[in-house]
């Protein structure tokens, strides 16, 4: 008997230890085939040692510097560059400054990577993020990977890496993987679950070389096809992209981030090499470009006081390593790799930067305890910033063969594009930015929706807004006027998951809404996608998708609606009821800054009483000062 009890006991420990030793793909079986990780053969270059001294030479002449890393690679005989294993050879640890301690800290660095929001796409911590149910939207895996996007109306996990065939026979690449430092077929969803640990086939396919090459040729990074025919996105893994490395430089970031700064249409006349990903979209599959800006803030010499002094973006958005800090001031990025480090002007400015000019010096630097720098200094966006999208009638894009949304408006200019608002740093789950006017009137309210739905009419906002948005907007950090850009997209909602700010996205198959110019059947197809069907399942309703939509006060997520909703019953598109107000902080200029009277005035930029201003205190702000 104690023999059977022992060897039970052994069978036991035998299944536990395995089911640990493989927990990563016993969870990858639970997703669809196509959403799992992956074997990805990347085309690798061998060069011969000649054609790595011209190429060496060849740079030097074209860069007019030195590359470090060529010598290295000469002296340990390095002439093909295979992925992360390569870079792993000599850059096993990194070390780096606790933002914190300030501090030494030498770490592993593939850990270090696989745990930023660069990789994983989503964070942990929200710590400036309530619902609209008061609650913080903290402890909760939220980033790009499981929210919608507004500017292509997909969700990553359904919109990775597609191709789309036109009707004359040309093929574009897009989806969200374009973005991405790995190099799957999927996203990295298994990393949202407890004890996951990254596959070697997932960090085989991280692309170090994006971030780092100064000769990355964005024109490898379009959608190629894996032996068995998933679709993935390819990366440029040449010798020379591989021996130019260094630190990250701004053009290094904007590859992808002026995307949603400055769009993918503008490029700047002064300086190109801010926009490295609109001058090299693929050579046989071309990624899509998207018109219409999300921020309009483009970030280059034209635009940006910073960058035309040579700024990179990790001098102000400092790092651990590979995460990297975005800041406590957000309201739309969730995934946040350091939410408690500042990235503020004042760390460079000082609260009273204002010298030039002796005698308005001390009257501007007086507003800089209640106006924050980007409220005068972003005095426009560009042209192509979109401010009203709708999903639900495309148009015929000429020039680029495919139908694409249609942006109704496209407002750049101070209180049309540009909105301002009291802002503390906290925002809502739907990107509104949390704030009170400090003068303690409460007249000031941030939430004040011009798209209710009809089954909201009767719902009392300004009730709902004294009893659980004031209290959070005055415990906040004190409320700076901040310049926003004001954005909303109509889109089809699921209506039997909605609530009175709003309710699911439905995504649109991009292939489909792209070559029909039918966002029903766009729609229609990417519900068919297993990944949807699975999040309207009993697992994510559990795991996920009910605290999602209690930050939407909404009670439970209604994962029953799911037969409905893949065949557009009880679907409808429509605006979010309270427009969306997006953090803007690129785009700073000196020249051209509003000036007193953009503001003191009847006929100013700001709209004195909306921001909670009694009559008398309007007037008195509306009297021109210089």
């Amino acid at each position: 008997m104690k023999g059977k009890l022992i060897f039970v006991i052994i069978i036991i420990l035998v299944i536990i230890g395995l089911a640990y030793l493989n927990w990563s793909r016993m969870i990858n079986l639970v997703l669809p085939p196509g959403s799992r990780p992956a074997k990805v053969n990347f085309q690798v270059e061998k060069a011969t040692s000649d054609q790595f001294e011209t190429m060496a030479v060849q740079l030097k002449a074209g860069y007019g510097k030195e590359f470090p890393h060529v010598e290295r690679f000469r002296k340990a005989g390095i002439l093909t560059y295979e992925g992360p294993r390569t870079c792993l050879t000599c850059h096993k640890d990194i070390t780096f400054e606790d933002v914190d301690t300030k501090t030494k800290k030498t770490v592993d660095l593939m850990d270090n990577l696989i745990a930023s929001a660069h990789f994983r796409f989503y964070t942990i911590r929200h710590p400036n993020v309530y619902g609209f149910n008061g609650q913080l939207a903290d402890n909760f895996a939220m980033g790009k990977i499981n929210r919608p996007c507004p500017k292509p109306g997909s969700f990553a996990m359904t919109a990775w890496a597609s191709l789309v065939v036109l009707k004359n026979g040309d093929t574009l690449s897009e989806g969200c993987g374009q973005c991405h430092i790995g190099g799957q077929p999927a996203p990295p969803l298994g990393e949202m679950m407890p004890g996951y640990k990254t596959l070697d086939e997932e960090k085989e396919t991280i692309d170090c070389l994006m971030c780092h090459s100064a000769a990355y040729d964005m024109n490898h990074k379009q959608v190629a096809l894996t032996d068995d025919g998933q679709m993935y996105w390819d990366q440029d893994r040449t010798l020379k992209a591989a021996v130019t490395v260094g630190r990250p430089t701004s053009q290094a970031c904007l590859r992808c981030h002026q995307h949603n700064l400055g769009g993918d249409i503008y490029i700047d006349p002064a300086d190109s090499s801010y926009f490295q990903s609109m001058l090299n979209a693929g050579t046989n599959r071309p990624r899509v470009h998207h018109p219409g800006s999300k921020r309009g803030t483009p970030f280059s010499p034209s635009w940006d006081v910073h960058a035309a002094a040579g700024l990179d973006c990790i001098d102000c958005h400092i790092t651990e390593g590979h995460r990297i800090a975005k800041g406590t001031h957000t309201t739309t990025m969730m995934a946040n790799d350091l939410p408690d480090t500042e990235v503020a002007c004042e760390k460079c400015h000082s609260a009273a930067p204002h010298k030039s000019n002796p005698d308005l010096a001390d009257y501007l630097n007086g507003h800089t305890d209640k106006i924050a720098c980007v409220t005068c200094h972003i005095p426009s966006l560009n042209p192509d910033n979109a401010t009203m999208r709708d999903f639900a009638t495309p148009e015929y894009e000429e020039n680029l063969g495919i139908y694409v949304y249609t942006d109704i408006s496209k407002e750049t200019a101070p209180g049309k594009g540009i909105i301002y608002a009291w802002w503390n740093g906290d925002a809502t789950f739907l990107g509104n930015p949390i704030g009170d006017n400090p003068n303690g009137k409460n007249l000031y309210r941030f939430y004040r929706p011009t798209h209710i739905w009809p089954e909201y009419k009767d719902f009392d906002y300004a009730a709902w807004y004294e009893k659980v948005m004031r209290p959070i907007a005055k415990k906040g950090r004190p409320s700076k006027l901040y310049a926003m850009k004001l954005f909303n997209g109509r889109q089809h909602i699921d209506l039997q998951n909605m609530g009175p700010f709003g309710g699911m996205y439905l995504p649109y198959n991009l292939p489909v809404y792209y070559t029909s110019g039918n966002p029903d059947s766009a729609a229609a197809r990417e519900m068919e996608h297993p990944m949807m069907a699975m999040m309207y399942g009993t697992l994510f309703k559990y795991y996920m998708m009910d605290k999602f939509m209690s930050f939407m006060d909404v009670p439970t997520w209604d994962g029953a609606a799911y037969n409905d909703v893949r065949h557009l019953r009880k679907v409808e598109p429509r605006w979010i009821p309270q427009d969306a107000s997006l953090e803007i902080s690129h785009a700073i200029r000196k020249d051209g800054a509003l000036s007193c009277n953009s503001c003191h005035s009847s006929s100013g930029v700001l709209d004195f009483k909306a921001l909670g201003y009694d009559d008398d205190e309007t007037k008195s702000l509306q009297e021109p000062r210089f």
